[in-house]
């Protein structure tokens, strides 16, 4: 039986979510705040094999001058391929489905779109239905942590950690936007970049998700004050992202940095397995993540 493929506007009664690893992504609240944020159109690709919903594909439209563009807005990580496959099934025919299905959607793209800009999640390993099909394939890389595994941490950063609990720094799960935005700023000036996006949009962007149950705060307290702060996208589910943390310049100095990372996994929801750090792309990020003894992940870039 062939597939069949459907452009859903989300939000809307057609908008699904699959029980997926990675279904946060295409999660249709997440999804319409998004593309609040970015003022763009945002999508799913769906694929059917008969009446049975087999994958969910999280797209972004963007119109200029007429033209269409498929994009992934900055307040992403992750755009992969969710797909719902039968437990029982045999991992050749999940091999098989699963490339033939990246086949389709490679080809029904691109005779919609002339450019195409996405990223997949790290359990979509095989990509050889878009390379086939003509589309630019990067590798990207990413930091994450399985809840319960022991890390190997280097020296230096155990010993700033402990330098930040003799401190008397402490983790407390806490939604105070105000807080995070005024040790953004801070970070901002230091780093001599910004988000991109008037914090005042990117303020009710959290606060959306927070209330749709998308979204925690935890924030690194000293003598009562936020030191540092992290949003973390989290649905409950198996993986939670930490995809913003700003730390106070003289924090960081004492480590505060390095406590709120390695103090976030046992926070999180009973649910959660995965803490997936979102990035390692970035020289100076990287060693930071690296020395906490993280494990690397890739996943791919795909564009047209």
């Amino acid at each position: 039986m062939k597939y069949s493929l459907e452009l859903i506007d989300v939000p809307s009664e057609g908008a699904r979510k699959l029980q997926s690893r990675y279904a946060y992504w295409h999660d249709p609240e997440f999804m319409a705040a998004l593309a609040d944020l970015h003022s763009v159109r945002a999508m799913q690709l769906q694929v059917f094999k008969g009446e049975e919903l087999l994958a969910i594909l999280p797209l972004y439209e963007r119109r200029k001058i007429g033209l269409k563009a498929l994009v992934t807005p900055s307040g992403t990580y992750y755009q992969g391929i969710c797909f719902n496959f039968e437990e029982a099934s045999k991992p050749s025919r999940v091999s098989l489905d699963t490339t033939a299905i990246c086949i389709r959607i490679a080809s029904f793209m691109a005779e919609k779109y002339k450019w195409i800009n996405f990223r997949l999640n790290p359990d979509n390993a095989d990509i050889r239905g878009f390379s086939w099909a003509g589309y630019r394939v990067t590798v990207l890389y990413t930091f994450r942590q399985f809840i319960g595994s022991e890390l190997c941490i280097m020296p230096d950063e155990r010993k700033k950690m402990r330098q930040a609990r003799k401190l008397g720094m402490k983790l407390i799960e806490d939604f105070d936007l105000d807080a995070f935005f005024h040790l953004q700023e801070e970070l901002e000036k230091r780093k001599k970049h910004s988000l991109g996006i008037p914090h005042s949009r990117i303020k009710d962007f959290f606060a959306r998700l927070y209330e749709k149950g998308l979204l925690k705060q935890f924030n690194i307290y000293q003598d009562s004050q936020v030191v540092s702060s992290n949003i973390l996208y989290s649905d409950n589910g198996e993986v939670a992202y930490t995809v913003n943390m700003a730390t106070s310049a003289e924090a960081m100095r004492q480590g505060a940095a390095i406590y709120h990372s390695l103090a976030l996994a046992s926070h999180l929801p009973k649910n959660t397995k995965i803490l997936d750090f979102c990035g390692a792309n970035i020289k100076e990020v990287s060693r930071f993540k690296a020395a906490l003894g993280l494990d690397l992940h890739s996943f791919y870039h795909i564009k047209l």
